[in-house]
């Protein structure tokens, strides 16, 4: 499965709520815990990476719990115009025993590098590609983000160009300029920011 997805600064709150209200569907909010591993390997940049993260979800007033292991290969694609997408490869699985696992990723010598929470409001809108995953993200302390994301089984350019396309026309209906796409990644912006553990 790929993942095609797209951030952008979210400089109007309240604004970009209303629109989305006016042609999407309100799912739940979820504040999203993410402790980012890494497996030193040599012959890599950056070694093998992964993500752990606690999810609470409200969903009108029913509140769960779910815990998340994610490993994504990740991806940059640029169009010819110089905009960029993320095409990520992700596998992804609950699990129930957040300190077993932990304790095994830790004796395999993972290490902390990033924590990261997101506060989320979320809709869906249907389209042509299946369900777009929109998120309004309020990310300590960067700011707030809107990110798209459309889950294909096809990651190829034709296919994600039409993905881009639909999610680019979904910032414009939120009066999102297209200029306020970010297209770095969180640990990035973090990076900058001077944001460490």
């Amino acid at each position: 499965m790929f993942e095609i997805e797209i951030k952008a600064w979210a400089k109007n709150r309240e604004r970009i709520i209303e629109r989305l209200n006016s042609f999407a569907e309100y799912i739940c909010s979820i504040e999203k815990e993410d402790i980012y591993y890494r497996f030193p390997s040599k012959g890599r940049k950056r070694g093998i990476s992964f993500r752990i993260r606690k999810e609470k979800i409200n969903k009108n007033g029913d509140v769960s719990e779910v815990n998340l292991f994610t490993y994504k290969k990740k991806e940059k694609r640029y169009s010819a115009d110089g905009s960029c997408i993320e095409v990520n490869s992700e596998n992804e699985f609950s699990f129930d025993n957040p300190e077993a696992l932990l304790t095994m990723t830790s004796d395999l010598g993972a290490e902390i590098y990033l924590k990261k929470k997101k506060i989320v409001d979320c809709w869906h809108l249907e389209t042509d590609y299946g369900t777009a995953n929109i998120e309004l993200c309020t990310v300590p302390p960067l700011g707030d983000f809107l990110e798209i994301e459309i889950v294909t089984e096809d990651g190829n350019s034709e296919t994600v160009q039409n993905i881009k396309e639909i999610e680019e026309n979904i910032f414009s209906e939120c009066e999102i300029p297209l200029s306020d796409i970010e297209t770095r990644y969180y640990s990035e912006l973090f990076r900058e920011k001077g944001v460490s553990l």
